[in-house]
């Protein structure tokens, strides 16, 4: 589960694997740099997911900030993907917080 602001999203384990892999695949440069801080925000939230993920879960809400939604709506998500996922509500938010 995200929380943007006070509103909590909740991902399924499928989801939240699709995410992951993107991030890991859309926020470094060919030699495996992060594009910027807020890539590297986003590289950071990678590495909780995927310890979730192997864990089975996480017992609180992984709170996302500015730098997350900057990253996520840059260089992570579009409106298609969000849609194609099923994620949509996501997307959305992390536009609206990021401003």
């Amino acid at each position: 589960m995200f929380l943007i602001g006070a509103r909590p999203y909740t991902l399924t384990a499928e989801q939240a694997s699709w995410l992951d892999e993107r991030i890991r695949a859309t926020c470094v440069d060919d030699i495996g740099r992060s594009h910027d801080s807020d890539a590297n925000a986003c590289l950071q939230l990678a590495d909780v997911l995927r310890e979730d993920l192997e864990a089975g879960e996480h017992p609180d809400p992984i709170e996302l900030g500015r730098s997350h939604a900057v990253g996520l709506t840059e260089y992570v998500l579009t409106a298609s993907a969000a849609a194609e996922h099923d994620i949509r509500g996501l997307y959305e938010s992390l536009v609206r917080f990021r401003g």
